[in-house]
């Protein structure tokens, strides 16, 4: 078979659709289309996004989408070249070995500690700050996890801090007075519907740091698909049911009517087809 990208434009092309229309139907940028009928997959698009591309469009165009996508990452594994550079010798030179050039280098260190020793106190030796090290990258997931769990557990004390002072309120107004009986027909006319809560509720995306992420409907339709900056955010109803689908999951902080729940998933873990719920909580 031929290089995916021009197979799909010959089909396009007999099939008589332009590439402008295409991007339009698919909710696809004209330029990434494009590159993808040249078989150019830069470095600054995500395999995952390319994958979800490509199987939109083969869809379009009443392919075998898995046919498709199964010679894509043939072909890509192909176009890995891992380049071996040789590392330079290091030039050796023989100025300190010469004997001159030695006595004058073992004077001024003398010369230098000696002066040091005279007119300074000893006790400058003593280190007055800390030293706080690097972080290591192995645990910059557990530090974000932590940070996220304080983030939860402060929501938690606020929430049951506002329930106290409501049931205090209460207390106050009508200390000794006797709860109505109300009757069941009266009680289930007043409780709302749930489904109509939860679809009155936001998911809000927060970034915080630069992340590709893709929304497609249930009818795989994309939505949305950008990479994200740093602090950039994006909310939608909850009722959509989208699913969401990110090249680094550990980057994703959810939030449902302004709280907090978590994370979409660990750092550098990519997730795909994921539906956000009323339940969900990490």
């Amino acid at each position: 078979m031929e290089f995916i990208g021009e197979y799909l434009k010959s089909v396009r092309v007999k099939k008589n659709y332009k590439l402008s229309y295409i991007a339009k139907e698919l909710n696809i940028s004209n330029e990434i289309l494009s590159l993808i009928e040249d078989d150019n997959f830069p470095d600054y698009l995500d395999s995952v996004y390319l994958i979800g591309h490509i199987r939109s469009y083969a869809r379009f165009l009443d392919l075998n989408e898995k046919e498709i996508i199964d010679f894509f990452k043939i072909q890509i594994s192909y176009n890995k070249i891992d380049n071996i550079k040789e590392i330079a010798k290091p030039i050796k030179s023989n100025f300190l070995l010469s004997i001159p050039n030695s006595l004058a280098i073992f004077s001024i260190i003398i010369v230098a500690s000696s002066f040091y020793f005279i007119f300074f106190n000893q006790n400058d030796f003593k280190n007055n700050f800390a030293i706080t090290p690097d972080i290591p990258e192995n645990l910059i997931a557990n530090i974000e996890l932590e940070e996220m769990n304080i983030i939860l557990l402060q929501n938690e004390k606020d929430n049951q801090k506002n329930d106290n002072n409501k049931k205090e309120s209460l207390s106050k107004i009508n200390p000794n007075k006797e709860i109505k009986k109300i009757s069941s027909s009266s009680a289930i006319a007043s409780i709302p519907d749930k489904n109509s809560i939860f679809n009155d509720k936001i998911i809000t995306l927060k970034f915080i740091d630069s992340t590709w992420i893709q929304l497609r409907d249930k009818q795989e339709n994309i939505i949305f698909s950008k990479l994200m900056n740093q602090d950039e955010e994006y909310s939608y109803n909850l009722s959509k049911n989208l699913n969401l689908t990110a090249g680094n999951s550990g980057n994703i902080i959810v939030a449902i009517d302004g709280v907090v729940k978590g994370k979409v998933g660990k750092l550098g873990e990519v997730v795909e087809s994921l539906v956000i719920d009323i339940n969900f909580n990490k």
